[in-house]
C-alpha cells in the first residue's frame, strides 16, 4: 500500500469528525447571533415602546381597527395610556368603538385600569350608556364596585343617566320611542351590573330585584306615555336601594 493511499484513508476517517466540529461551531455561532439579535430587538423595543404606544392610542382615537390589530400583534401593550392615564381601552369605550374594545380585551387590556380622575372603562361605558360595551367589560371581569374621583360607582352613573332622560322627557326633547329604548337599555345595564356584583361578593342574589327589573323592562314597551315618568321614578328608587359591597 502506498503512502498516499494511507493518507487518503486517514483523511476519510477524520472527515466526519471535522464536519461535526464545524457543525457544532456553526450552531454555536448561530445561537450567539440569535442572542445578540434578541437583545438588540429587546433594547429597540424598549426604546421605541413609548412611540408605539402613542401610535396605538392614535389608532384607537381614529377607530383604525386594522392598525390597532397590527400594533397589538407586534407586541405593543394593550394597556398603553396617554398623559392623563387614559388607557387605549378608556379611549375606545368613551368613543363607543366596540370592535376595538373587543380587540383590546382579547389581547389582555386591563378592564379595571383607572385614569387620572379614577374613572375605569366601566364608568365611561355607564356614562355613555353603551350596553354592548358594558357587557363586554363585565364579561372581562370589570369591577362594578369601583368608585371614581367623586365617589360614584357605575350604578350611580346609571342613575345620572335616568335623571337626564327624565328631564328630556319632561322638556319634550326626546321622542317616546327613543325614551322607551333608552329605558330598556338602562334596565339591561342594571341587570348586568347586579349579576356581576353578586358574582364578585359571592352573595345570594335577591331574586325579587332581578324579577322586578325584568318585569319593568317588559312593561316599558306596553305602558302608555303617562306611565313613563312613573317607570323612571321606580327605576331610580330601585338603583338607590342596590347595595354595592
Amino acid at each position: 500500500m502506498s503512502h498516499s493511499d494511507s493518507e487518503i484513508r486517514d483523511e476519510k476517517r477524520h472527515k466526519p469528525r471535522t464536519h461535526h466540529l464545524i457543525n457544532v461551531k456553526f450552531k454555536k455561532a448561530k445561537q450567539i447571533r440569535n442572542q445578540i439579535e434578541r437583545e438588540e430587538f429587546r433594547k429597540l423595543k424598549i426604546k421605541l415602546g413609548p412611540v408605539l404606544e402613542i401610535r396605538l392610542i392614535d389608532a384607537v382615537n381614529t377607530n383604525n381597527v386594522d392598525k390597532v390589530r397590527d400594533l397589538l400583534e407586534r407586541g405593543v401593550s394593550p394597556n398603553s395610556a396617554d398623559s392623563e392615564k387614559r388607557s387605549a381601552l378608556h379611549v375606545a369605550v368613551s368613543k363607543g368603538y366596540s370592535q376595538i374594545v373587543e380587540l383590546l380585551l382579547k389581547h389582555g387590556a386591563n378592564p379595571n385600569s383607572r385614569d387620572i380622575i379614577q374613572n375605569t372603562p366601566l364608568h365611561l361605558a355607564a356614562c355613555v350608556h353603551n350596553f354592548s360595551i358594558v357587557t363586554m367589560l363585565i364579561n372581562a371581569k370589570a369591577d362594578v364596585t369601583c368608585l371614581d374621583l367623586h365617589g360614584r360607582n357605575p350604578f350611580q352613573l346609571a342613575l345620572s343617566k335616568l335623571q337626564i332622560l327624565r328631564k328630556s322627557w319632561n322638556d319634550g326633547t326626546i321622542e317616546m320611542i327613543n325614551l322607551k329604548q333608552e329605558l330598556k337599555d338602562v334596565v339591561d345595564l342594571l341587570l348586568s351590573m347586579l349579576l356581576r356584583n353578586v358574582e364578585q361578593s359571592m352573595e345570594n342574589m335577591n331574586k325579587s330585584d332581578v324579577d322586578d327589573l325584568q318585569l319593568m323592562k317588559l312593561s316599558i314597551s306596553s305602558d302608555p306615555p303617562e306611565e313613563l315618568d312613573n317607570q323612571m321614578s321606580r327605576l331610580m328608587c330601585g338603583i338607590e336601594k342596590f347595595t354595592i359591597t
